[in-house]
C-alpha cells in the first residue's frame, strides 16, 4: 500500500522538527519546503542536513517578485516594524501549495499563541481564507485545540495523536523529544527570525519602498555597509575589508564608487537614477571622508570613479552631522 504524503513547511527550527517526526509517526512520507529569501536568516545548507538527519525529502523554494509586491501593499498590515506577518505566511502556504502533490496533506509547526500576530485562532482562519486553504492546513503541535481540518474529517489524521500544545513555553519539549528518541545533541537551534521585524533594517527597507527601488538585488544590498540618502541617491559605506571589497563587486557601470586615496578609508558605492551633481558627489564624498583616517582633517581629497575609469578628485570637508543623509535614524 503507497503511504501517503504530507507537504509540511520546514524552517529547520525545532518546532517544524517535532512536526516532521510527528507526521511520520502518522504514516505519512514527509516533504519539507524550506521558503528562502534574504529576508529570512537561515543557513539553508544547515537545514538540508537536518532534514537528511531526520530522514525527510527537502525542496527548497526562493520567494520571487510576488513576495516583494505583497511586501509593498499586505491585506492585513504590518506588525511592530514592516513585518507582514500574517500575509507572509499566507504567502508561503500558497507556495507549499504549489510544491505539493494533488490530494497531499498540508502542514506547518506552528503553535498556537506561540507568536502574537501570525498564530492565533484568529490569525490562523485569516492566513487559511488568504492562501485559499480555508481548513487543508494541518498544526500537528496544536492540533487537539484547534478546529477539525479536512484531514481528520476525512479520517486520514487521527486527532487523539495530535499535541496540544500552546503558548512560547517549551516545559513539555524534553518530553516530546525524549518520546521521539532525539538526544539533545542532535538538535536545531531556533528557527532563524527575519529581518523586517529588526527596526534599522526595517527601516532601510521603507527607504526602497519610497524611493521606487524595492528589488531583491536592493534588499541584498541592506547587508552590507553603512546606508544614507544623498539627495535622492543611494549611498553605501563599507564598514570593513570586506565590505569594501563586496561593494566593489556590486558596483554596475553607473555606479560612482568613491575612497580617499593613500589613506585606510572606506570604499563607497553611489547609485543615482539621474547624473549626480558636483554638490551630490561633494556630499557624498564628505562622509566617505568622515568614515576615514583623515576625519580630523579640515580638508580631505577624495576620489570618485565609475566604469573602473577615475572621474574626478575632490577636497570635501568631512562630514560628521549625518542626519540629514541616515535612513536608520
Amino acid at each position: 500500500m503507497e503511504r501517503k504524503k504530507a507537504y509540511l513547511l520546514f524552517s529547520g527550527g525545532l518546532d517544524s522538527l517535532i512536526a516532521a517526526e510527528l507526521l511520520k509517526r502518522l504514516g505519512f512520507d514527509v516533504v519539507g519546503v524550506h521558503i528562502t529569501s534574504p529576508l529570512f536568516e537561515k543557513d539553508v545548507e544547515k537545514v538540508r542536513e537536518l532534514a537528511d538527519r531526520i530522514g525527510i525529502e527537502l525542496k527548497v523554494v526562493e520567494a520571487g517578485e510576488d513576495y516583494l509586491e505583497m511586501l509593498k501593499n499586505p491585506v492585513y498590515g504590518y506588525g511592530k516594524n514592516l513585518n507582514p506577518c500574517i500575509d507572509c505566511k499566507a504567502y508561503m502556504l500558497k507556495k507549499l501549495k504549489e510544491v505539493a502533490e494533488e490530494g497531499a496533506l498540508l502542514a506547518t509547526g506552528e503553535v498556537l499563541g506561540q507568536r502574537p500576530m501570525s498564530q492565533r485562532r484568529d490569525a490562523f482562519n485569516a492566513i487559511e481564507k488568504l492562501a485559499g486553504l480555508k481548513r487543508q492546513v494541518l498544526r500537528p503541535l496544536s492540533g487537539k485545540l484547534l478546529p477539525s481540518t479536512v484531514y481528520e474529517e476525512r479520517g486520514i489524521v487521527d486527532r487523539e495523536k495530535l499535541l496540544d500544545l500552546k503558548g512560547r513555553s517549551r516545559k513539555r519539549y524534553p518530553e516530546i523529544l525524549k518520546e521521539l528518541r532525539f538526544n539533545e545533541g542532535e538538535l536545531p537551534t531556533p528557527a532563524g527570525g527575519c529581518l523586517l521585524t529588526e527596526p534599522s533594517f526595517a527601516r532601510k527597507v521603507k527607504d526602497l519602498m519610497e524611493h521606487d527601488e524595492l528589488s531583491w538585488e536592493n534588499v541584498k544590498l541592506l547587508k552590507i555597509g553603512r546606508h544614507f540618502r544623498v539627495n535622492g541617491c543611494k549611498l553605501i559605506v563599507g564598514r570593513n575589508r570586506e565590505e569594501n571589497r563586496r561593494i566593489r563587486e556590486v558596483a554596475k557601470e553607473n555606479d560612482y564608487l568613491i575612497t580617499v586615496p593613500g589613506i585606510p578609508s572606506p570604499t563607497a558605492l553611489l547609485r543615482c537614477k539621474e547624473e549626480p551633481s558636483e554638490g551630490v558627489l561633494r556630499k557624498a564624498g564628505g562622509i566617505v571622508a568622515r568614515y576615514s583616517d583623515a576625519k580630523n582633517e579640515k580638508e580631505v581629497k577624495v576620489a570618485v570613479f565609475r566604469g573602473g575609469k577615475l572621474l574626478t578628485e575632490l577636497t570635501v570637508q568631512p562630514i560628521f552631522d549625518l542626519k540629514e543623509f541616515s535612513i536608520t535614524g
